[in-house]
């Protein structure tokens, strides 16, 4: 019975100090996340750059040939390009369709609830599953290739699979609605009466959309084009599955590297290479975003 007491008692002593103790909660609130970006973060991050300047497998001398081979070569340098490329082009698509389809919910739909489920249900769905139902649309003598003989736009079967249009399309509806949400988010939180005080200063509906719709909502733009910009640059799953060796992307050389060519150091140079776009893309939407800081009045109308 005094061990139960004398325990409970301990317990209690321990809690009074943990509240009492202020640096003591600093510390453990602090520590926890910062222990877990450095284990899961920084470390593997620091083991991929050391893995990158070996010449080969450890143990190995240090160099910064994968590095000279990466971007002095035309194989890698366009790979990077059509990386680069396809992210951009990917990106803009989704920009623009995710924005119409935001718009059109936030502003005049009437079963949002509805609609933002059917559009988070492909994430619900494995992803290779969607990509081989694409397959199915893309292949010869599929869905789009029966359609456009139908309309009589070819003359005949081929199919768009392993081309630069079926990675585009892919990426395009893979990603698509990562980047409505935050649009959606965005339009939703405007204030509607600043349209409203357009149209009585007479803006027209595109003036208004420019000057101020789009500026107020410039936060959530460049938050979904940071999200589809960065899984679109490093993506292998798509491009293999849809492009093959006709439309190589820089992911699609990396998992090669780390599971075929078992070259690691050359991997891992590329992948710090991803990483740097990354970093660039995220630094760039930051300050971007805290540097014209959009005050809710919107625009100059004039």
């Amino acid at each position: 019975m005094s061990n139960a007491v004398s325990s409970r008692e301990a317990i209690a002593s321990g809690i009074e100090y943990f509240r009492e103790n202020r640096w003591l909660r600093l510390g453990l609130f602090i520590g926890v996340p910062v222990g877990v970006l450095v284990a899961f973060f920084a470390l593997p991050l620091l083991s991929m750059l050391w893995m990158s300047l070996l010449e080969e497998m450890p143990p190995s001398a240090l160099s910064l040939d994968h590095y000279i081979r990466i971007f002095t070569g035309d194989l890698y340098v366009n790979i990077l390009w059509r990386t680069a490329v396809l992210t951009a082009e990917s990106t803009a698509i989704v920009v623009v369709l995710g924005y119409i389809l935001a718009y059109s919910i936030a502003r005049f739909s009437k079963r949002t609830t509805l609609i933002l489920m059917l559009i988070i249900l492909p994430f619900w769905t494995n992803y290779i599953v969607r990509m081989y139902a694409l397959i199915n649309i893309f292949q010869k003598g599929g869905v789009l290739d029966t359609v456009m003989l139908a309309l009589g736009l070819t003359g005949e079967t081929g199919g768009i699979m392993y081309t630069h249009p079926a990675v585009l399309a892919g990426l395009s509806y893979v990603w698509l609605p990562l980047a409505t949400f935050p649009f959606y988010a965005s339009l939703t939180n405007m204030d509607d009466s600043l349209i409203d005080a357009s149209k009585d200063l007479g803006a027209g509906p595109i003036k208004t959309f420019f000057r101020v719709t789009l500026p107020i909502t410039k936060d959530g733009v460049i938050a979904g084009i940071v999200l589809v910009a960065i899984p679109s640059f490093g993506s292998f799953i798509t491009p293999a599955l849809l492009g093959g060796t006709n439309v190589l992307m820089i992911g699609m050389v990396i998992e090669q590297q780390f599971t075929s060519a078992f070259n690691w150091p050359f991997g891992s140079a590329l992948g710090m290479v991803v990483t740097a776009v990354v970093v660039t893309l995220i630094v760039l939407g930051a300050w971007y975003g805290a540097g014209g800081q959009i005050t809710r009045s919107g625009g100059d109308l004039e």
